[in-house]
């Protein structure tokens, strides 16, 4: 009878693994398992930005500020400021050049009116007889009457209230001048005579009075003025 060897050759390993799975509730934060190694320091995970390789978040927002500053504006406000200060000095020397200008134009009319004070004024009264002085007197007064338009212009395009007034009243001055000259050179003679020679005297002090205020008004005589002599030097 054979004999039958029946070797059980299965190994029935049963390894049963069970895993519990807890659900958390909801809104709970997991706790991680604490590390076998109590020396062992906790690792900070790092966040997804991080890992990442983007920026934290104060260094981004500088970033930000940085790249937000516009800086043209500033620029252009400058050269508006520089632009307006150029205009304004440009135009505070072309108004200084037209004052400049219209004093220059008043000195030479003030040294004409110093002429007709100083130098024929005093021409005329030292002549002997009325005939000579009306001689001078006429050769001169196109000049006399040329100090008067000039004084005028200046008065009308004065710069300022102050020069206007001041080209007024030196024209104003020259013409009462002028004018006692003037009646004391068309006195006839004759009624000269009968009048007596307070009439004389009256008109001589006259022209003195006004060569007095014409005189304070221009100042001292410019030293480069002098007399004029004779009929032929009266238009210098």
């Amino acid at each position: 009878m054979p004999t039958v060897t029946q070797t059980d050759t299965q190994t029935r390993t049963l390894t049963s693994t069970v895993t519990v799975t807890q659900t958390a509730p909801a809104g709970a934060v997991p706790t991680a398992a604490p590390s076998k190694n109590p020396s062992a320091a906790p690792t900070e995970t790092p966040s997804p930005a991080a890992a990442d390789g983007a920026a934290p978040p104060k260094a981004a927002a500088a970033a930000t500020s940085d790249a937000g500053t516009v800086w043209w504006p500033w620029v252009l406000l400058a050269l508006v400021v520089l632009g307006g200060l150029g205009w304004w000095l440009l135009r505070r020397r072309q108004q200084q050049a037209v004052v400049d200008a219209w004093d220059r134009r008043l000195e030479v009319c003030e040294d004409e009116a110093s002429w007709v004070e100083d130098s024929l004024t005093a021409q005329v009264l030292a002549r002997a007889s009325t005939a000579e002085a009306q001689t001078i007197w006429v050769a001169a007064q196109p000049r006399v009457l040329q100090v008067d338009e000039d004084l005028h212009n200046l008065t009308g395009d004065a710069p300022d209230e102050a020069r206007s007034t001041r080209a007024t009243k030196v024209r104003a001055l020259v013409r009462e001048l002028v004018e006692a000259v003037g009646s004391d050179l068309t006195t006839v003679p004759a009624t000269e005579v009968a009048t007596g020679p307070d009439q004389f005297r009256a008109r001589r002090a006259a022209i003195d009075s006004a060569r007095q205020r014409l005189r304070a008004a221009l100042g001292p005589v410019h030293p480069n003025a002098g007399p004029v002599d004779g009929p032929a030097e009266v238009g210098r």
